[in-house]
C-alpha cells in the first residue's frame, strides 16, 4: 500500500509543481506507477525506474537553469543563459535557448542507464548461478 501511495504523492507533488521543480517528481511517480505490478521482479522494474531518474539528471544538468540580459544603450539587448555544468546559451534581442540539448542529453543518459542497469542484473543473475551449481 505504501508503495502506491508513495507513488501517487509523487504524482501530485509533480502536478501542483510542474512549473517549477515538479516535472522530475511527475515523471518518477508515473513510472512508479505504471510499474507497479512488476514491482517484485528487479530485472523489468529497475532499469525502466533508474532510466527515468538518469533522464530527469542529464536534463537538469544540460538545461539552461538562469538567464541574464544586458541591454546596450539603444541596442539589442544580450542574453546569456547557464546550465549546472557551466554550458552558456547565448543569443541576441528576444532570446529563449532551446532545451532540445538538455532533452537528448537526458535521453542519451536514460539509455545508458537503462542497459547498464540491465546488463549488471543479468550479470548478478549469471553469478549466483555459477556460485550455486555443485
Amino acid at each position: 500500500m505504501g508503495y502506491w501511495i508513495t507513488s501517487l504523492g509523487l504524482i501530485a507533488f509533480g502536478f501542483l509543481g510542474m512549473f517549477s521543480i515538479g516535472r522530475p517528481f511527475l515523471l518518477v511517480g508515473f513510472a512508479m506507477l505504471v510499474l507497479g505490478p512488476v514491482r517484485r521482479r528487479p530485472a523489468l522494474f529497475w532499469p525502466p525506474l533508474l532510466a527515468v531518474v538518469a533522464y530527469n539528471v542529464g536534463y537538469w544538468a544540460v538545461a539552461p537553469l538562469y538567464c541574464t540580459a544586458t541591454e546596450a544603450v539603444g541596442g539589442l539587448s544580450t542574453t546569456v543563459c547557464s546550465s549546472v555544468l557551466g554550458i552558456n546559451y547565448s543569443g541576441s534581442g528576444l532570446y529563449n535557448p532551446s532545451l532540445d540539448p538538455a532533452n537528448m542529453a537526458g535521453l542519451l543518459l536514460a539509455g545508458v542507464v537503462f542497459v547498464g542497469g540491465l546488463v549488471a542484473i543479468i550479470l548478478k543473475r549469471h553469478s549466483e548461478r555459477d556460485v550455486s551449481a555443485p
